[in-house]
């Protein structure tokens, strides 16, 4: 993944990304070509070297068959970005949109879990996130085992992640201020709230820096000097 050095994702904001369960896509090689299913996930980072995920799929799913190296994508937060929202655009007229977004790309190898334990093990703790109300043992046994048997489970043992926060890092303090603005009025909230966690920090720390550096570098106008004439 195309990840510019200011769009580096902060390794807190992975780990609490990773730390809350949600849904991404499971995206694997098999003999047909390219396969991609939309799952939801949870995070073990006890679970191998560098934490693993815990899927599952329908049993017709072929994808479980196709164990070895797998990819898996969360997009956490996925927003348009108008220019309108810039104030740099209105004065310059350079009116180019882009779309902030914050995405993991979680690389690692493919293991089936063929077994009533382990897709016990996964949809119990998958619900155990998600509900507080019922539980596996609230159903009845007969009708649990027999949705048990219809899913296998899956584990992304991870290998490596990718990591990429574009949250207009690379703007004004002013065009990030807009940027929020606008998210808000359109209810993205939860981009929102990482554009003005993550963005607008740094676009301030940059601007300042610029600042800094244009004032230690200008020339030094000695009083009294008269100016030249013509």
């Amino acid at each position: 993944m195309y990840t510019p050095r200011h769009f580096q994702m902060p390794a807190e904001l992975q780990q609490r990304l990773l730390a809350a369960p949600g849904v991404g896509d499971l995206i694997t090689h098999g003999p047909d070509g390219l396969l991609a299913t939309h799952l939801p996930y949870v995070f073990d980072e006890a679970m191998g070297e560098h934490g693993s995920l815990v899927l599952h799929v329908a049993r017709p799913n072929v994808q479980w068959r196709h164990e070895g190296e797998a990819l898996f994508i969360i997009t956490a937060a996925s927003d348009y970005i108008s220019s309108l929202w810039y104030p740099s655009a209105e004065e310059s007229g350079k009116y180019v949109p882009t779309w902030d977004y914050v995405t993991l790309h979680l690389y690692g190898r493919l293991i089936t879990h063929d077994d009533l334990a382990w897709t016990t093990m996964a949809v119990e703790r998958l619900m155990g996130v998600h509900e507080s109300r019922v539980g596996l043992d609230d159903m009845p046994q007969d009708y649990l085992g027999g949705q048990l048997r219809a899913i296998v489970g899956l584990q992304l043992e991870v290998t490596r992640i990718e990591a990429k926060a574009k949250l207009s890092q690379n703007r004004t303090p002013d065009d990030v201020r807009g940027v929020i603005e606008g998210l808000d009025s359109v209810g993205a909230d939860d981009l929102s709230a990482l554009v003005h966690e993550y963005a607008l920090p740094a676009a301030e720390a940059r601007a300042n820096l610029i600042a800094d550096v244009a004032t230690r570098h200008r020339p030094a106008r000695v009083i009294g000097t008269a100016k030249p004439q013509n």
